[in-house]
């Protein structure tokens, strides 16, 4: 009994030590030329889900790539310690965000995001090569469902995000404002730093102030 209490705090001591490390390098066109890819990558999420992303609609190639851009981002708050600043409140609303994205496309709720982030990407660069074949098999199910060509087919038709919409320029927002204040001391901030959070779908009407 002993010997297995032990094994059992050994795992969860290499479980927190994971979550804690920097998300692995970004690929190449998830933010090209960028200096900072995850960064870039919250700048391209808060761009293409404005007006809670009609843009996207019929463009399942910009889609994909703002997809896979706001799943990085998520990751990357929860495992890269520069990010330790942003306040917790609105972590919480990316990743209601990354459910409520998830949801619309179809992406299994356990999934890992790098086989999700690699999979929409890759889709992204066959789409833009007019390869609808590559563009399917870079969505395999079961991380996507139902996978391949109707996968493919969603990424067109995403409908009305409104919280990835909120929380991606929320977050934008709160990267501005740390910029501004110097506010990157390593710290998380309180969760009354003054943002104002609104949540959309999900089972949340109406702002919630923090």
């Amino acid at each position: 009994m002993i010997r297995g209490a032990g094994l059992l705090l050994l795992l969860a001591a290499a479980g927190c030590a994971e979550v804690r490390q920097r998300p692995p390098a970004p690929p190449m066109d998830l933010a090209a030329g960028a200096a900072d890819p995850a960064r870039q990558a919250i700048q391209g999420a808060a761009q293409a889900f404005a007006d809670r992303g009609r843009g996207l609609s019929g463009q399942p190639a910009a889609g994909a790539l703002a997809a896979a851009q706001l799943e990085f981002a998520t990751d990357a708050l929860a495992r890269d310690p520069r990010f330790a600043p942003v306040p917790e409140a609105v972590r919480r609303q990316m990743e209601l965000a990354r459910t409520e994205l998830r949801d619309a496309l179809g992406v299994q709720e356990a999934a890992p995001p790098r086989p999700v982030i690699d999979g929409l990407l890759a889709a992204a660069r066959a789409l833009r090569a007019n390869n609808q074949s590559a563009a399917a098999r870079a969505l395999p199910a079961p991380v996507f469902r139902p996978g391949g060509e109707r996968s493919v087919a969603r990424l067109g038709e995403l409908g009305p995000l409104p919280q990835a919409s909120n929380a991606t320029a929320l977050l934008a927002q709160q990267i501005a404002q740390l910029d501004a204040e110097s506010g990157w001391n390593g710290t998380r901030q309180a969760e009354t730093s003054g943002v104002n959070i609104t949540t959309f779908g999900l089972g949340g009407q109406g702002g919630v102030g923090y």
